[in-house]
């Protein structure tokens, strides 16, 4: 293969495309190949060795090493010395010497230019294809690299699964970690052995060995402790759960920490919100909540404590004390029958 050098003109497009701007796909994929980014084609020359000259502006972020590899095949096979590839050039050495002009245009997807509006999608596209077929090459298991979005700035361990239908921003997928179908997880990390199903992580973290969802959704710093579980229709905002604690369905944690092995009960809800201010809940190591609990914030709850089922909790809690409150039921005879 001949020697090709690069020059890549950045354009300074801010418009991001699948995590990052045009001109950081085109030095990611350039990074190890002979290149130099230049604010103009101006400053464009012949390095000394190079065989063939490539001077790309960053509106093409699908350019890599091997497509130029293939164009220059392609010229030595036709006999052609310079050649407009999209919006940039490549020409030989004798030719930019000679001060040749291109003698053609070569127009594929690799060359496409984000100053087309229609070309958006496509080059969209085809950046989360590369970045899920990446992390199959570094060992990932995507069964799909068509229907994922994997951006610029995450990155999925060796033996992690990626399902279809999942969107991935900003984050760290560990090893061995499974993720989806159809979950989003933004800005957040997800440890190994970790396992998200149809779920929303956002500013987060997820321990080793953690479960989540089906239909979850933890948000606003959340950290979820290894070996929890938190289960469908379960709402984390801004709170600590810490290992092996469990919120198995339909329930609200706000502005809570929760303690070792502790048990959350179907249907509870922790009253974070005052109508002025947020509050927070404290609940110990080793408690057990009953269904349909309410704690009232703000509230602390000694370790091993248990709650009994539909209790409102308006007050402290001592540890290793028994907890019920709620309303005597009268049965009486119905006077209209049906």
């Amino acid at each position: 293969m001949e020697r090709v050098f690069t020059y890549i003109v950045d354009k300074h497009i801010d418009r991001r495309l699948a995590g990052a701007r045009p001109s950081e796909w085109l030095k990611r994929a350039f990074e190890n190949a002979p290149h130099l980014v230049v604010e103009s084609e101006k400053e464009a020359g012949l390095p000394a060795g190079a065989d063939y000259v490539a001077v790309i502006p960053s509106t093409m972020p699908l350019v890599t090493p091997s497509a130029l590899a293939e164009v220059v095949r392609e010229m030595e096979r036709r006999a052609i010395a310079a050649l407009e590839i999209g919006e940039g050039n490549i020409a030989a050495a004798s030719a930019i010497k000679e001060g040749a002009a291109p003698k053609g245009i070569l127009r594929t997807d690799a060359f496409l230019s984000v100053d087309r509006a229609e070309n958006i999608a496509k080059i969209e596209r085809a950046l989360y294809r590369r970045n899920a077929c990446i992390s199959v090459q570094n060992g990932a298991n995507i069964p799909d690299v068509d229907n994922v979005r994997i951006d610029f700035m995450s990155r999925v361990s060796y033996g992690a699964t990626v399902s279809p239908f999942t969107v991935i921003n900003a984050s760290e997928i560990g090893e061995g970690a499974v993720i989806g179908p159809f979950s989003v997880i933004e800005r957040s990390r997800v440890a190994a052995g970790a396992v998200v199903t149809q779920s929303v992580v956002q500013d987060s973290v997820v321990g080793k060995g953690a479960t989540v969802g089906p239909f979850a959704y933890i948000r606003m710093g959340s950290a979820i402790g290894d070996k929890c579980r938190i289960g469908d229709f379960v709402e984390v905002k801004k709170s600590l759960i810490a290992d092996g604690a469990k919120a198995a369905h339909l329930t609200y944690i706000g502005d809570a920490e929760i303690g070792l092995g502790t048990n959350v009960g179907c249907g509870t809800v922790f009253a974070n919100y005052d109508g002025v201010e947020k509050h927070k809940t404290k609940v110990g190591d080793h408690v057990f909540i009953g269904a349909n609990t309410n704690l009232v914030a703000p509230v602390t709850v000694g370790d091993g404590a248990y709650i009994a089922a539909a209790t409102t909790v308006t007050r402290d809690v001592p540890e290793n004390s028994f907890v019920i409150g709620r309303s005597r039921a009268e049965i009486k005879e119905r006077k209209r029958k049906c």
